[in-house]
């Protein structure tokens, strides 16, 4: 196989593969579980690197495969921001419940 056979071939591979690791980050977010995005992130950063050294041609080929992941990412971020605001929230009923608490304790202590 020539280099430009090749190189939209493995590029559409790595581009799958990081389009599964997105949508297991999005399942892992579903579960509550931890999210670890370093292994996502230098993965896009590949890509990125090879689609620069894609022929328009290439690019062509692969734009469709783009834009899902576009999409898909954009998806994620959401799903992350509102799993990050609920977090806040939780925290702060959390910080609520215990000034709520510490007041009470004092209240008592002084009567």
């Amino acid at each position: 196989m020539s280099p430009e056979q090749y190189k939209p071939d493995q590029f559409k591979n790595d581009l799958k593969r990081v389009l599964s690791l997105i949508r297991t980050g999005q399942r892992y977010l579903e579960d509550g579980k931890v999210v670890e995005l370093s292994a996502l992130e230098s993965r896009i950063a590949d890509l990125c690197e090879q689609a620069r050294t894609l022929t328009p041609e290439q690019r062509q080929e692969v734009a469709p495969l783009l834009a899902s992941l576009t999409e898909e990412l954009g998806q994620f971020e959401t799903r992350m921001q509102q799993e990050y605001s609920d977090i806040q929230r939780q925290l702060r009923g959390i910080s609520n419940t215990a000034q709520a608490t510490n007041a009470y304790a004092q209240a008592a202590r002084t009567k």
